[in-house]
């Protein structure tokens, strides 16, 4: 094999696996560590909550600044950092009790997060592979870390079964560095920047923005659904495992979305598609609802995974990305809110499904679709 061919692959791969591991313990182990740490430390859902929407603020905040910085400086130290970073955030939340010490700990996870997941990966990808190799290697990344949650939901609940939250916290924080060693050997030392071409000034219309307002929707209902879904099958007397598993199926469901978007979109065009993909996570919301029957639950889970992975592969394009990361960042507050309120996870259910019904209905009155409106992948 031809040393660029090797060097390529082990990149690619390290990437893969890296996005993986970040999105894994970093974001979707979190609603079962927030678990863990309301009972074991007393705090409300609103508290564990507020620290996680802070952590997702400073990642929007940081993130389009990561861009510039890899093409300065290259992946070896902002990436593999990040992973590290992400490892020392972890370490502090397991040594602490302090409120306001755990909030920090979760901001420094959002620095790490900015530094670690989709958007760097695919900086660094650009800056050393080029072609029809970068777009399988693109894809590559995409399904491989879809299947983050699949595999850190249920390791989360082992860890969190065999021992306290510290110990859980410990270990994620030791597989967090040891990537972060890993990218420090395999990423670039140096960046890629490129002479461009100024892009012309977007001038959004009244069209864009409500597709903008319906993404972003869309995004609350996803985020809100999958931070929910572990905490809500645990509060109704599901065994950890099992709560672990079906929650795992949700990502694992979301990779045929997302790998069937490409083709769906040239068949059916983006406008249908996206109609059928909001009312598809209204469905699913709902039926996350009939908690009795196990059946009814994982046919809720599955239409919502496939309907959310698809909908994460055909993101909203660069001129979205604020609105729609403002919304996610919001979420884990707004649910965390309801949650304290009302005790339970139902009414946040109903509203998220009410807002991807009013995705639809907003989607519906964007009467032209201007070229790149928000139908291609970020």
């Amino acid at each position: 094999m031809p040393e660029s061919t090797r060097s390529q692959r082990s990149l690619v791969w390290t990437l893969a696996v890296l996005t993986t591991v970040s999105y894994g313990a970093l974001y979707y182990a979190q609603p079962l560590l927030a678990v863990a740490a309301e009972h074991e430390r007393g705090w409300s859902r609103t508290q564990t909550g507020l620290a996680f929407t802070l952590a997702l603020l400073v990642t929007a905040l940081v993130a389009p600044r990561v861009g510039r910085a890899l093409d300065a400086r290259g992946g070896r130290v902002l990436v593999g950092g990040g992973a590290a970073l992400g490892g020392v955030a972890f370490m502090l939340l397991a040594c602490t009790s302090s409120y306001p010490a755990f909030v920090l700990g979760w901001l420094l996870a959002g620095v790490a997060m900015a530094l670690t997941f989709y958007e760097a990966a695919f900086t660094v990808l650009g800056q050393q592979v080029s072609g029809a190799a970068r777009t399988r290697a693109t894809l590559t990344i995409t399904l491989v870390a879809g299947l983050a949650s699949t595999i850190f939901v249920p390791l989360t609940a082992a860890l969190l079964s065999v021992g306290a939250l510290r110990a859980a916290l410990l270990a994620l924080a030791v597989l967090l560095v040891a990537l972060g060693l890993l990218a420090w050997r395999v990423l670039p030392s140096v960046g890629g920047a490129r002479p461009g071409t100024p892009r012309p000034a977007f001038a959004p219309d009244p069209a864009f923005a409500r597709l903008t307002l319906a993404f972003t929707l869309a995004r609350i209902v996803t985020v809100g659904v999958g931070l929910q879904l572990a905490p809500l099958l645990l509060a109704a007397g599901y065994a950890p495992g099992l709560a672990a598993a079906l929650t795992g199926l949700l990502g694992l469901a979301a990779l045929p979305g997302r790998v069937l978007f490409v083709p769906l979109l040239s068949r059916l065009g983006a406008l249908p598609l996206t109609l059928v993909l909001f009312v598809g996570l209204a469905i699913g919301a709902l039926l996350l609802h009939f908690l009795a029957s196990l059946t009814l639950m994982v046919v809720g889970i599955v239409v919502f995974g496939l309907t959310s992975g698809a909908l994460t592969f055909g993101a909203a394009n660069g001129q979205m990305a604020r609105s729609v990361n403002l919304a996610q960042a919001f979420t884990p507050l707004g649910v965390g809110v309801l949650f304290t309120w009302t005790g339970s996870a139902h009414v946040s259910l109903l509203l998220l499904a009410g807002s991807a019904l009013a995705a639809a209905g907003v989607l519906l009155t964007a009467r032209r679709l201007t070229a790149g409106g928000g139908w291609t992948q970020a």
